[in-house]
């Protein structure tokens, strides 16, 4: 009797030991539901074609966006939110492109997408040269002005 006694009570102490544990509230990142900065990022995906002709080809280059809070365009159509840089001479062949906003102004939804950018031609900065190699760097700003990393292409032929 005593022993059952003293079974009971060891396993009452273990069971009210475990109930009593302290909960502790957590955030899990996972991939379904991913913390994200307000800070756009951005990922280059793909440039078509790699090899273009002057005042001919146009060339497509698809990114792909994420931004936590979703600012990401303007709705006055003469603000740029895109630059398009060719590294030929990033002073001077700077291409910027209107982005219409992805979310209403007022919200603070993180979002993700995909975007085409198309350069509609390019030139030879040399005219005497048959072809000449570029890469482009492309950026985006945010409604708060904060700008995505920069994404650099791989190179990029121009001929005649």
């Amino acid at each position: 009797m005593k022993n059952s006694f003293f079974k009971i009570s060891i396993f009452s102490i273990l069971i009210f030991a475990i109930a009593c544990t302290k909960e502790t509230n957590s955030i899990v990142e996972n991939d379904i539901n991913p913390t994200v900065s307000d800070i756009p990022e951005i990922e280059l995906m793909n440039v078509t074609p790699t090899t273009a002709k002057q005042y001919v080809d146009s060339i497509a280059f698809t990114i792909q966006y994420l931004d936590g809070d979703g600012d990401l365009g303007h709705a006055d159509p003469d603000i740029p939110t895109i630059q398009l840089i060719d590294n030929r001479d990033a002073g001077l062949l700077v291409f910027n492109y209107h982005l219409s906003p992805r979310t209403p102004e007022d919200s603070d939804l993180s979002i993700q997408g995909e975007l085409t950018i198309v350069l509609s031609n390019s030139i030879l900065l040399d005219d005497s040269n048959q072809s000449e190699t570029t890469t482009f760097s492309i950026s985006i700003t945010d409604r708060a002005g904060n700008v995505s990393n920069v994404v650099e292409t791989e190179t990029i032929t121009i001929t005649k």
